[in-house]
């Protein structure tokens, strides 16, 4: 491999790894969104290998 193909290939993976990250946010925020339905969350959580959700406290409305 020449440096700029192990360049490109090294870019390629950055941007990758930019948008699995950013993918993880996006299904952590919906797993923490109380607005959701409480088992698809958890399910979404444990499929995905993220904690599950935070469990919301009836008093604090």
């Amino acid at each position: 491999m020449t440096p700029q193909q192990t360049q490109a290939a090294l870019d390629a993976a950055e941007n990758e790894l930019c948008d699995l990250r950013g993918l993880r946010a996006l299904a952590a925020a919906f797993i923490n969104d109380p607005t959701h339905d409480p088992d698809t969350r958890r399910v979404l959580a444990q499929h995905l290998g993220l904690p599950e959700p935070r469990r919301e406290n009836s008093a604090h409305v």
